[in-house]
């Protein structure tokens, strides 16, 4: 499973705390259901960009036993909780043709029932960071990032130990950057690409952690005062630790948590590094949710605000990655890729929103 951490909400607060009963019971969150055709922005998205997005998710789907858990609660596990589940929908909708806008919603419409996850939502983002760095130790690339140890103590242990070494020439190496910085902000994001020096860029992602609590430096640094809380975001920390480099290190291993990564390869440039369901990233379309609540692999429609310009961002996603720092049916972590306008963005989103959650209904698809 790839960790990630909520950008904002976890760097500064270490978890979304959802809205009152948003955690669901036996039977699920509180629900309002209405019809698909009725979510707000419905007709002005890209539906057509949303069914790539689930029809690459429905091909490690259908690969799945059919007994394979998804996660979920009450009515979500029951709709779409197992692999098994989504046979109908994904044999239907890998006959659709690429690109057909019109086909597309006509088959969210058809075959889905939306339901609103009562009380407001927390939206977040996240990306894909790039480092320049090195596969191997070199003038100027120093930090190693490491992939999981193959002994269990050695994995288990603190970021302060791994820091002093204690992993030297016992873990395998995945890289190198320049940066203590880089490399703790890298593993914040659980994937990234390094970009080498002969050109090549190297993805990496998750590749386990060391099992200890994870503890936001963003809250660290606005409890000392030496950021406003209004101005935490992922571009500040990285700063702030870096034009003070004799106070990083001391703050930096607060958060005992590791994170290792290994090399990836074979992705296309236009995607992420797979989240938690296997299936490559998609910008604007994959989220990270609380699988305990939500399944993976359900379409999850989100209504909120862009950071930046505050028009409208609604538009149907895909639960397809998990994040340390989600907790219960009100929070959504939107991917918004890689590159420098991905990681403004992203950096920044931490918009009150809705969440609606659309179920294949349970009459056989066509």
């Amino acid at each position: 499973m790839r960790w990630l951490c909520l950008i904002l909400a976890g760097l500064l607060a270490g978890c979304v705390q959802p809205q009152t009963g948003a955690g669901g019971n036996a039977s699920g969150p509180a629900v309002a259901t209405l019809s698909v055709s009725a979510l707000p922005g419905w007709q002005q998205d890209d539906t057509a960009a949303a069914l790539a997005t689930f029809v690459r998710g429905c091909k490690v789907l259908l690969r799945m036993p059919a007994d394979q858990s998804l996660g979920g609660i009450g009515r979500f596990a029951q709709a779409g909780g197992q692999a098994g589940l989504w046979q109908n929908a994904c044999t239907a909708a890998e006959r659709i043709p690429p690109g057909d806008t019109a086909a597309a919603r006509a088959f969210f419409e058809q075959n889905f029932a939306a339901e609103r996850i009562r009380g407001k939502a927390l939206i977040t983002g996240y990306f894909e960071p790039e480092y320049p760095g090195s596969k191997n130790l070199a003038r100027g690339y120093t930090v190693p990032i490491y992939a999981k140890p193959n002994d269990a103590a050695l994995a288990d242990l603190p970021r302060a130990a791994i820091d002093d070494k204690a992993l030297y020439r016992k873990a395998p190496v995945t890289a190198y950057l320049a940066n203590p910085v880089d490399a703790f902000m890298l593993q914040i994001q659980g994937a990234g690409r390094i970009l080498l020096p002969d050109g090549h860029t190297l993805r990496v992602g998750f590749d386990g952690q060391n099992g200890l609590p994870y503890t936001p430096i963003g809250r660290i640094l606005v409890q000392d005062g030496d950021l406003a809380p209004s101005d935490v975001t992922f571009q500040s920390i990285s700063a702030w630790l870096k034009a003070h480099p004799t106070q990083a290190r001391g703050i930096m291993e607060q958060n005992a948590r590791y994170v290792y990564l290994k090399p990836l390869g074979g992705l296309p440039d236009n995607l992420g590094a797979p989240g938690t369901l296997g299936v490559p990233l998609t910008a604007g379309r994959s989220v990270a949710v609380d699988s305990a609540v939500i399944p993976l692999g359900m379409p999850v429609f989100i209504a909120t605000t862009d950071p930046v310009t505050s028009a409208p961002l609604d538009r149907l996603t895909v639960a397809q990655d998990t994040g340390g720092g989600i907790h219960g049916a009100s929070a959504a972590d939107l991917y918004f890729g890689t590159g420098p306008e991905a990681a403004r963005i992203a950096g920044v989103m931490h918009q009150a929103g809705s969440l609606y959650i659309l179920l294949p209904k349970a009459a056989p698809l066509s």
